[in-house]
């Protein structure tokens, strides 16, 4: 009875303590949140409940636009490694936000029973502005309070400035409650981040003192910048605070309930049911309630058992499936009251398609990867033989087929033979739809050694926001008859790295190019180092993310290095980079005795474009070791020109021409001294042809660019930027 009564007690102690609020300073890396875009490190803060996690940098710990730590970059369900939020920061008009000095655990949550995190700085542009801010999380809830108070120490009135943050919502899409995903000037009682696991939100419940209501979240600029309020002033000696509260649930749904809890908007509880055509319940598919202007209200998955729940007011209704491979008519209904929802019968597509086309990656001297994805779970088969063969007997010999249905794949062929030409061809089987195949291509393994003596291979990027213009460029790539072994992506594929659609956006315009030719990208800063980029593209392992994001290779006599600037530009992480630079020695001195030494990352050491510069703080770390290790030509993007500097006898290309707007030069006499060549307005791609001793660098232009606003404003141009020659080092 004794022993009883004692498990019972530690039962009871440990969902007592599972439950309450905490704040704690992490000093373990298993403390940290986990997902897709955690920037979290040891020495932040946690907050966390029963319901939540919610990471606050420290001090040194920010990135992309951030001036300061103190602010939260991290934000997940308890006990789920689902984080993808970016970061939020306090937003006064930009660029101005809070510069924070000092982090403290107010409240562990043994005092109030409310975990309390505390920062104190300055405005950015007024240091006598003092700012305080305190992120409060209470027992059981599913949103933290930030409150910020900020105190004119001066002795004159400043004013009016906006009073709100800049939110990031990183993977989840930018929702605004009465709008949709479509963006306008706003006010609504929520803003919100709708991703496929988790999703976030940011409401307030402060009362506005000449209406006696609560204030709506004002949007003005753009969905990452909710205002609470929008003209403020503060007197000498005075102070004024702003509230809000910023949600962590699993749905939108649920974002939405929390928003109408907290505001006490009246609304209704709706339960349903998803079946099939035969009657099956149909889990984890994802719902969307439309109002009867067609804009999306709601978003929701199923369980495990097919059902999902709505909290909506009072209105007429739609609701729609919104998952690849299910189709389905609308169901309308209207909301009076809380209850239950007709069950909604949905179908299957009658077709599969390649939702990725098949494009090459990581090709080595005895194997490629041949990856797709497509629209139903399919399992794939990759025929091949080598084309002489082929060429003969009109026969693959070869074949490699995965062991179950998938709809992303990546399948290695093996035991190839070295500069070998190959075949293939792609079959998807789903028992549905039956087989679909896609085009016969062809690849070319690498040289055992250094014995290929001449071969090209391409260098372009900056592809992102314009893919029509990115495939124009990819098809004059393929069709160059230097027949180039290999092309680099020199980094921002697309508009944003953590949005699906874009990438397959992307990945259709590659296709022709990438079936035939192996291709291998760079992060840039519009990829946010995405798990997105790395379920894509199989890549060599040398470090970093997955050991993917930075990494290199050898391609006979020339020895390739990919380095990641963003982990100082936008993570701003030093420990990481120097991590990254001592690799790079170490890299460097074990290919020492290469002819050629390739160095490509995305954004540069200079640029001549308008109103930038370049990067210095890349300089400081990796110019002196390109030059103690013998590299001979760096290549990089991000500026849309292509531009072309000379210093201590290495060549430092920028070759931004793949598709993305085109940036405007400064005037000549602008331009860093050093400069050999600066040219916009043509999309373009540089070719690199290593014949022996020399290799012979030739800029090709494709189209160019008419305006910066329109995809479709060019014309065709056929014409050479830039030509130059580099020798071997040995």
């Amino acid at each position: 009875m004794v022993r009883k009564i004692t498990i019972l007690f530690v039962i009871t102690a440990m969902a007592a303590t599972l439950f309450a609020a905490t704040a704690i300073q992490v000093n373990n890396p298993s403390q940290l949140i986990k997902g897709p875009s955690v920037s979290g490190r040891v020495g932040d803060y946690v907050l966390q409940n029963s319901s939540i996690r919610v990471l606050i940098g420290a001090l040194n710990n920010f990135h992309g636009y951030m001036k300061s730590g103190g602010n939260i970059l991290d934000a997940a369900l308890a006990g789920q490694s689902n984080d993808l939020f970016d970061e939020v920061h306090t937003y006064y008009g930009w660029p101005k936000q809070a510069i924070y000095k000092k982090i403290t655990i107010k409240d562990n949550g043994k005092q109030s029973g409310n975990a309390v995190i505390e920062a104190v700085g300055y405005k950015n542009d007024m240091p006598y502005i003092k700012i305080d801010t305190t992120y409060t999380l209470s027992d059981n809830s599913n949103y933290v309070v930030i409150r910020t108070t900020l105190t004119n120490t001066s002795t004159k009135t400043v004013g009016p400035m906006i009073l709100g943050d800049a939110a990031f919502f990183g993977y989840a899409r930018p929702f605004l409650y009465g709008n949709g995903f479509s963006f306008k000037k706003f006010d609504s009682p929520l803003v919100a981040g709708v991703g496929d696991s988790i999703s976030y939100g940011f409401t307030t419940t402060q009362i506005d003192p000449i209406t006696g209501k609560m204030r709506p979240v004002h949007i003005a600029y753009i969905y990452s910048d909710p205002e609470i309020i929008s003209k403020a002033s503060i007197e000498a000696g005075k102070s004024i605070t702003y509230e809000r509260e910023f949600i962590v649930a699993p749905t939108l749904a649920r974002v939405e309930k929390t928003t109408f809890d907290l505001r006490g908007i009246p609304h209704s509880t709706l339960k349903g049911r998803v079946t099939d055509v035969f009657g099956n319940t149909v889990p984890f598919v994802k719902l969307i309630v439309k109002d009867q202007k067609g804009l999306t209200i709601s978003e929701t998955k199923t369980n495990a058992a097919g059902e999902y729940t709505l909290y909506l007011e009072s209105g007429k209704y739609s609701l729609n499936i919104d998952q690849p491979g299910y189709n389905a008519k609308a169901m309308n209904f209207e909301v009076k009251e809380s209850g239950s929802l007709p069950t909604f019968t949905v179908g299957y597509v009658k077709k599969n398609a390649f939702v990725w086309p098949t494009y090459l990656t990581n090709v080595s001297t005895n194997s490629v990867y041949v990856n797709l994805k497509t629209l139903l779970p399919s399992v794939v088969t990759v025929k091949y033989a080598k084309s002489s063969d082929y060429v003969k007997n009109a026969k693959f010999t070869n074949s490699v087929v995965e062991s179950g249905a998938n709809i992303y794949h990546h399948i290695e062929l093996k035991m190839l033979e070295p500069n070998t030409k190959y075949t293939y061809v792609v079959n998807a089987v789903n028992p549905v739809t039956g087989t679909l195949s896609g085009e016969i291509s062809s690849f070319v393994t690498i040289p055992l050694d250094d014995t290929l003596k001449s071969f090209s291979f391409v260098v372009y990027g900056d592809t992102r926001t314009f893919q029509l213009r990115n495939k124009i460029v990819c098809d004059a790539i393929a069709k160059d008859p230097a027949k180039p072994r290999f092309v680099f992506n020199i980094g921002d594929l697309t508009m944003d790295g953590r949005v699906m659609s874009n990438w397959n956006r992307f990945l259709w315009a590659i296709h022709d190019l990438a079936r035939q030719i192996p291709y291998y990208p760079i992060l840039g800063n519009h990829e946010y180092n995405s798990s997105y980029f790395y379920d894509a593209f199989p890549l060599p392992k040398g470090g970093g993310t997955d050991n993917e994001e930075w990494y290199s290779f050898n391609y006979g006599p020339v020895h390739i290095v990919v380095l990641d600037a963003d982990v100082i530009l936008m993570e701003k992480n030093p420990e990481k980079m120097q991590e990254q630079t001592n690799w790079l020695v170490k890299d460097l001195k074990a290919n020492e005795n290469a002819k050629f030494k390739i160095v490509l990352f995305h954004q540069p050491f200079w640029t001549n474009t308008t109103d930038e510069t370049g990067n210095p703080e890349l300089v400081k770390y990796w110019k002196d070791v390109f030059e103690k290790y013998g590299v001979n030509i760096v290549f990089n993007g991000h500026y849309h020109a292509y531009e072309r500097f000379l210093v201590n006898g290495i060549n430092y290309v920028t070759t931004a021409g793949g598709g993305a707007p085109m940036y405007q030069l400064k005037p000549k006499d602008k331009w860093w001294p050093f400069t050999v060549k600066s040219i916009t307005d043509i999309h373009h791609y540089t070719l690199i042809k290593v014949d022996g001793d020399t290799m012979s660098i030739t800029v090709k232009g494709v189209l160019k660019q008419i305006n910066d606003k329109q995809e479709s404003a060019f014309v065709p141009y056929s014409g050479t930027l830039d030509t130059f020659t580099i020798k071997a080092t040995h």
